[in-house]
């Protein structure tokens, strides 16, 4: 037995006898170097085990006689798969060159084995172990790396002064901003990607990115951030797929229409060519790999759909990449006709949203080309069952003439039989040969897109045309009651006149009426004394004042001003309210050049927000706690206090001064003449 930080170089595994399949399975390990020297061995080894061990040693192969000792199906045997070391290559021994033969002739074949005597757990998997060392067997495994950035709030709450809503706002902001970046960045670098997003008010909740690439590759692109309002979160995905399915019950020649409804939750449906509904499912952050593995369990797609007519750029690149027509509706499908499609097909309607948009999008696409494959059948009635109709009707949909699809499928039979002539082919000089079959898919692929393309201009040409003769109808009959009775025109603008002055009465009788309560509270407030009524103007100045006492009536002593924006004011206004003699001045900012000023004026200045109770528009008045009279007598001692008396001196002395220049001035003045 090694250390356990010792790099091993293969693993061998095998089911010890007796034991049951999976979760419960029971295996024997060997651990060996690339000269056989074993570093490692167990015997009774779970699963669980098993895969700790595999990253504790993380070998360069693990061999397998039979690979389904590890999973009883295909779908537990690609979990089981996912979890063993990405770099590690899963071989299974006994498959060489596509024939699968026992474990004991291939050790024979390499030397390790002289007989076929019974082997026992033990020994099998030191077998495995050398033969996979030795490069004997098949990789089973391919892995693929992802990586997935996703982009979140944090759940924290709002901050003090911000009402939740705005904050929530620039959350979805900062997040819509961060994901546009990102989505530069990845453009920027060339990397494929798929984009999902959750939009709301203002921005985005949420966004995921699948990059089709290993974490490596992202780094230097895109760095992972924890802030105050979000996060963005980059993790790698390893995702093991089988390169050698030994148990085949998927016919992939089948054709099939796929609807897809993309997002952060995915909508998948499938349909064959009769609108028989094979699959239908929808499932969270499906990246594009997981989508096309479960399409291709059930065929090979001939058109990928949609339910919107500008389809997201992650079904455009799904239908490429599966090499299928883009089907797109001539405009974005109503959720009422969705249903109904659905409900006419299945005879009931779906819950989940997703599947049903995504079954309703195969749909239309198959609606769309329908006459063609009626036509397909008909053309096809009687001639021999050996023509498979649905090889006619995907080469069809894939751009062909009925004529043109159906000789394809008919040199197919004639290949397949060994008919076809081929002495022309052998005198054709290898060196001229030219592999055209890639140019073949984009030439059929074209002219699909091409039919689509043109239905839906059909579809947009009959939509306009019935638009336009509603519009002609709309238009005659207005003319035609225009013609009858030209005062009913006129009566019914002057009533709707009429309506909307009522509405403004209404909604100005009901402001009023409003503003009068609130009034009458007041009132009863300043007779208990618990509010005073201040003035409230935007600045202060004389043309502001003046026109506060003409709608309040002049300025008296005592009084309290509400200043709104205190960075404006002029000197006059300053010495008028000084000889008024005010309680006191509010605004919301005590380090501004008025507050100051006032300082020296020794009026009392306070923060607005410390006594405002609530404002009320109509008659410029703010209503203020009582208790700014008993703060402001403070303020005012407290200016006064701070005033020393050879500042008073001084300022008396500069008067003087000032007073003599101005005297003495006057009396040369008076001289000259």
């Amino acid at each position: 037995m090694s250390s356990a930080g010792y790099e091993a170089k293969c693993m061998g595994v095998d089911l010890e006898s007796g034991s049951p399949g999976g979760r419960d399975a029971r295996y024997h390990i060997m651990v060996v170097e690339s000269s056989g020297h074993v570093i490692y061995k167990a015997e009774s080894v779970s699963l669980a085990k098993l895969i700790r061990l595999a990253w504790e040693y993380r070998p360069e192969k693990i061999g397998f006689d039979n690979i389904y000792e590890l999973g009883e199906d295909e779908r537990s045997l690609i979990r089981i798969l996912s979890l063993l070391p990405p770099k590690t290559s899963v071989v299974q021994v006994t498959l060489v060159d596509g024939q699968f033969l026992d474990v004991r002739e291939v050790a024979r074949r390499a030397g390790v084995l002289s007989d076929y005597s019974k082997l026992d757990p033990s020994k099998t998997a030191y077998i495995n172990a050398v033969l996979s060392c030795m490069g004997y067997g098949s990789n089973i495994r391919s892995v693929e790396e992802k990586t997935l950035i996703q982009v979140s709030k944090l759940r924290s709450h709002s901050p003090g002064g911000w009402s939740q809503q705005r904050y929530q706002r620039r959350i979805r902001a900062a997040i819509y901003n961060v994901a546009n970046s990102i989505k530069e960045a990845l453009d920027r670098a060339s990397l494929d990607y798929d984009y999902y997003y959750r939009e709301s008010k203002g921005g985005l909740e949420s966004a995921v990115f699948t990059v089709y690439a290993p974490r490596e590759a992202v780094e230097g692109i895109v760095s992972e951030y924890e802030g105050q309002d979000y996060t963005v979160k980059i993790k790698p995905v390893y995702r093991s797929k089988l390169l050698v399915t030994v148990k085949q019950h998927i016919k992939a020649s089948k054709p099939i229409i796929v609807g897809i409804d993309a997002g952060t939750t995915t909508g998948i449906a499938i349909v064959d060519l009769d609108c028989r509904v094979l699959y239908i499912s929808s499932s969270k952050n499906l990246d594009r790999g997981s989508i096309i593995d479960t399409i291709l369990r059930y065929g090979k797609p001939v058109a990928i759909a949609t339910d919107v007519s500008d389809p997201p750029e992650t079904i455009r690149k799904l239908a490429s990449q599966v090499g299928a027509a883009l089907y797109t509706p001539p405009y974005d499908l109503s959720v009422a006709e969705k249903r109904e499609l659905v409900e006419r097909i299945i005879g009931e309607s779906i819950r989940d949203s997703h599947e049903r948009d995504a079954l309703a999008a195969a749909i239309k696409a198959y609606s769309s080309i329908k006459t063609k494959l009626d036509q397909i059948d008909k053309k096809l009635e009687g001639l021999s069952e050996e023509i498979n109709r649905e090889d006619v009707k995907k080469w069809v949909i894939s751009g062909l003439t009925i004529a043109e699809a159906l000789e394809r499928v008919i040199e197919g039979l004639l290949e397949h039989e060994g008919a076809k002539p081929r002495i022309v082919e052998e005198k054709i000089d290898k060196h001229k040969q030219v592999d055209v079959s890639a140019y073949i898919v984009e030439l059929e692929r074209l002219r699909a897109q091409k039919e689509i393309l043109e239905s839906k201009i059909k579809n947009l040409e009959s939509a306009i045309r019935e638009y336009e003769r509603r519009l002609r109808e709309i238009q005659y009959n207005i003319r035609i009651e225009v013609l009858r009775d030209n005062e009913v025109v006129k009566l019914q603008s002057r009533i709707k006149d009429l309506e909307s002055y009522i509405e403004s009465m209404r909604s100005t009788i009901s402001r009023l009426e409003d503003t009068s309560r609130r009034l009458v509270d007041v009132i009863s407030r300043v007779a208990k004394g618990d509010v005073i009524i201040a003035r409230r103007i935007p600045v202060l100045n004389i043309a502001s004042l003046k026109k506060s006492e003409r709608i309040l009536g002049e300025l008296r002593s005592k009084e309290v001003i509400v200043v709104e924006n205190p960075g404006i004011f002029e000197d006059k206004a300053l010495q008028y309210i000084k000889n008024t003699g005010i309680t006191a001045i509010l605004t919301n900012n005590l380090d501004s050049p008025l507050a100051n000023t006032l300082k020296l004026y020794e009026i009392p200045v306070l923060n607005i927000k410390d006594y405002l109770v609530e404002d009320i528009q109509d008659i410029e008045v703010s209503i203020i706690k009582s208790s700014i009279i008993d703060d402001a007598k403070r303020e005012l001692e407290k200016l006064k206090s701070l005033r020393k008396p050879p500042d008073i001196e001084r300022i008396i002395e500069e008067y003087r001064a000032q007073r003599r220049e101005e005297l003495s001035k006057s009396m040369r003045v008076s001289g000259i003449k």
